[in-house]
């Protein structure tokens, strides 16, 4: 399982201020969703690990530093997808092609092994039917599960998103969460920011909590479940084990 190391971090936020993220250090693989209230530091956490920001400290990627990659390596190891893309006029297929630029830039063709990454990524996204139409033709939930075929079809042992299922219905949500299973059980390491605290806690093998521009927790659900000052102060409930039955989750919102 590929995992990000990150010791004694330090980025800037907006406006050149200073974002100290974590003195210690925690690491991010398996499936980690970063939660977080609005503007606690949750996007800026992610573009750092994706090498869009500079920082000091260490963010170690297949045991070699970030900013020690140039553009083109970097991709292969980490694959991003930002909470907003800009509008490309290209079909489903092509976007999904895109994902193979890391391995040979604009002028090589597509071989075999890139049209079998791409089959992959449209079949796992449930995008395949929808590969010749444009993306301005797509609904918000159907663009987003299009730019998420391009990061599978990417390949990357380390996947980054942040908030990827916003314009996704339910159905969409638990499929996509399946997609994502599948793909941590081949080794993958999955990073996230999720805003659903419910599906956070069912989905993620770790959760990374910010508060204030800070990590202020990183750790696996059970041992959060603990720490209900901390969820209170932040999202003004805790959580609770559900008993099984007919619950979703196997853990819920408690007052």
């Amino acid at each position: 399982m590929r995992m990000i190391e990150v010791r004694n971090l330090k980025t800037e936020y907006a406006y050149g201020e200073p974002f100290v993220v974590s003195e210690a250090g925690f690491s991010a693989g398996q499936i980690t969703a970063v939660i977080g209230r609005n503007g606690s530091g949750k996007s800026t956490l992610l573009k750092t690990l994706a090498g869009q920001k500079n920082y000091s400290g260490s963010i170690l990627i297949s045991g070699k530093e970030c900013r020690d990659y140039n553009p083109m390596e970097r991709a292969k190891e980490i694959a991003f997808l930002p909470q907003s893309v800009k509008g490309l006029n290209l079909d489903v297929k092509t976007l999904a092609e895109h994902g193979r630029f890391p391995y040979h830039g604009n002028f090589r063709k597509m071989t075999g092994e890139d049209r079998e990454k791409i089959e992959k990524a449209l079949l796992l996204t449930g995008m395949k039917e929808y590969a010749d139409r444009e993306l301005k033709e797509l609904s918000g939930g159907e663009r987003q599960r299009a730019y998420l075929a391009m990061v599978i079809a990417q390949d990357s042992p380390m996947i980054l998103m942040d908030e990827p299922t916003t314009y996704m219905d339910h159905l969409h949500r638990e499929s996509f969460f399946g997609v994502l299973k599948q793909l941590a059980g081949e080794g993958k390491g999955i990073v996230m920011v999720c805003h659903d605290i419910e599906q956070s806690f069912a989905y993620s093998d770790r959760i990374v909590l910010m508060e204030n521009r800070r990590l202020e927790f990183a750790g696996t659900p059970a041992e959060l479940v603990k720490k209900e000052e901390l969820m209170r102060r932040n999202f003004g409930v805790a959580m609770r084990r559900t008993d099984g039955g007919e619950a979703l989750y196997p853990y819920g919102l408690k007052r």
